[in-house]
């Protein structure tokens, strides 16, 4: 008589794998639950209600002098080139991606060091992760185009 064996290794090992798997993961998940309380479903939702903000605090929101300083030399920088009005829809249509833009910086940074310094640059990508700085940028742009036309106007009337 023939007797098969009752446990096939070869076709069962995937089995034994998945099941040992499963069962260490299943332990070590009833190891971490144990440091923790009992969560329900509140308090989850409320735990991650600001998980991806990007920070409210009064620090980010003020510039200091050394940040202002900086916003005006971009915008000199834009004011000699006479691209005020592109420059300004630009950071408008951008302005909500304005903390991935700063991120973007960090990559590009080796080939767009040529207007300012590496110190300028590192405050100029730190202006724009904050909520404020590309605001203040479009109104200093706002300002020297509105200081531009009422020269221009100032100009017409006096011939």
């Amino acid at each position: 008589m023939d007797m098969k064996p009752i446990f096939n290794f070869d076709k069962n090992v995937l089995i034994l794998i998945i099941f040992s798997t499963y069962m260490y993961l299943q332990n070590l998940l009833l190891r971490i639950s144990a440091y923790f309380p009992k969560l329900d479903g509140q308090t989850i939702r409320r735990e991650l209600k600001h998980a991806f903000s990007t920070g409210t605090s009064n620090k980010d929101k003020i510039l200091n002098e050394e940040e202002l300083s900086l916003i005006l030399k971009l915008v000199e920088i834009v004011r000699k080139r006479k691209l005020t009005v592109p420059a300004s829809m630009f950071l408008e249509s951008i302005q909500p991606l304005n903390y991935i833009g700063s991120q973007m910086m960090v990559f590009f940074r080796p080939f767009l060091t040529f207007f300012f310094t590496p110190a300028e640059y590192d405050l100029f990508q730190c202006i724009l992760e904050k909520r404020e700085g590309i605001k203040r940028i479009i109104e200093e742009l706002e300002k020297i185009d509105i200081h531009r036309k009422d020269a221009k106007s100032a100009k017409e009337d006096s011939k």
